[in-house]
């Protein structure tokens, strides 16, 4: 909703409440990321992969945080270990499935991609990623049809329907 204040503010009254749970440091790593304020959303995701080191979400929380400072060997280690915890948990195949596109591994990205829609097909991102791995490959109009897959599912978000009107403007 773009209420960031709001945001911070619940996400430090659950780390209030919570302060030796991984699950509440999520949050404000979310809080941080949405104030541009992206090593401390790493340092709070960080703190919530070493409180509970098997929760999933922590670690590909991490992985993504890696992924945008440009270490994308780091978020390729951390997403498959989010990977190894929990398999079925569309999530952590979505950021293995980013990882390895940004090491362009596309094939192994396809896969992540994939597996994540199978395991949740209302996620958006998803269907983003297996649409830029598939124009990746040279197959413009099969890749961008993903990317409409991902805009129909979440009309409302302009980082997707922005890749939609570069696909447009390619094809």
């Amino acid at each position: 909703k773009n209420s960031q204040q709001e945001a911070f503010s619940m996400a430090q009254r659950a780390l209030a409440l919570e302060p030796h749970s991984s699950v509440p440091h999520i949050a404000p790593s979310y809080a941080y990321q949405a104030q541009f304020e992206i090593e401390q959303a790493l340092e709070s995701a960080q703190r919530a992969a070493d409180l509970d080191a098997n929760n999933a979400l922590a670690k590909a929380r991490l992985a993504e945080l890696w992924l945008m400072l440009g270490e994308i060997d780091r978020s390729v280690t951390v997403a498959g270990q989010a990977v190894d915890i929990d398999p079925e948990l569309a999530r952590t195949q979505m950021v293995l499935g980013f990882a390895n596109l940004a090491r362009t591994r596309i094939d192994a990205a396809r896969q992540a991609f994939n597996r994540a829609i199978t395991l949740d097909q209302a996620a958006p991102l998803p269907h983003l990623g297996l649409g830029l791995a598939i124009i990746r490959e040279g197959e413009l109009r099969a890749g961008r049809e993903e990317i409409e897959l991902a805009v129909l599912l979440d009309p409302l978000n302009s980082l997707l329907r922005s890749y939609l009107g570069k696909a447009y403007y390619e094809e």
